[in-house]
């Protein structure tokens, strides 16, 4: 495919490339739910991408990027990961705002941009929010934060993509500094309330901040050694 894919296959491009990571089998009711958008459309734009060898759909209507799809998200992925990175450290925009941003500028982004904004930038391994940039991972050790146990002390890596698509949670998440590089203490844990209870180690005397286990889950954390 010579031509490159609109701003909606760049979306669907995207997000496949998302979800492929953290729900591993993706249909179209999952683009649907996520999109918010109707079924019959999804399934229109996912043909067309198959006849364009950018997907192909199985027998159980499960989607996989081919190659040139993968190689696309890959790419949009890095893309929207620069424009991040450069909002946040850069411009100084906050935290919780730049995914909104960065989805707007990831698709005007030339590959000429793209490589003299990386190395403007020293090539950073991850976004803001600490999704890995193609070609890293996240440390071996890591899990998510409902897995932590005890009084562990943890130290965030990664906020899911999941979460970066409501603004209002990120800010809770950035007044509390759940945030990559910042370490929590585990206080305490309920599964009766479905909740955990963490305490921030830069700031003792702040109160305790209980997080509900469905937002954990899609927090990665590692236990920190401090």
């Amino acid at each position: 495919m010579s031509n490159k894919p609109t701003f909606v296959v760049e979306e669907y491009l995207l997000l496949l490339y998302k979800l492929r990571d953290s729900h591993g089998h993706i249909k179209a009711v999952d683009l649907a739910q996520r999109l918010n958008i109707r079924p019959p459309t999804v399934h229109a734009t996912l043909q067309r991408m198959q006849r364009d060898s950018m997907v192909q759909i199985g027998d159980k209507k499960t989607i996989r990027l081919t190659e040139e799809g993968e190689n696309l998200a890959s790419n949009i992925a890095f893309r929207h990961n620069l424009a991040e990175y450069f909002l946040c450290h850069t411009l100084g925009i906050s935290w919780s705002e730049v995914h909104k941003h960065a989805h707007k500028l990831e698709h005007a982004m030339t590959p000429t941009v793209v490589e003299k904004l990386a190395a403007f930038l020293n090539y950073p391994e991850a976004c803001p929010h600490g999704t890995p940039n193609p070609g890293y991972s996240l440390p071996d050790d890591c899990f998510t934060l409902d897995k932590a146990k005890g009084e562990m002390m943890l130290e965030i890596i990664m906020i899911s993509e999941e979460l970066e698509d409501s603004e209002e949670l990120l800010k809770i998440l950035q007044d509390q500094k759940l945030m990559p590089g910042q370490k929590h203490q585990l206080i305490a844990r309920s599964d009766g309330m479905k909740s955990i209870t963490l305490q921030q180690q830069e700031q003792p005397a702040a109160y305790p901040f209980m997080l509900p286990l469905h937002v954990a889950e899609k927090i990665h954390v590692i236990q920190s050694k401090d």
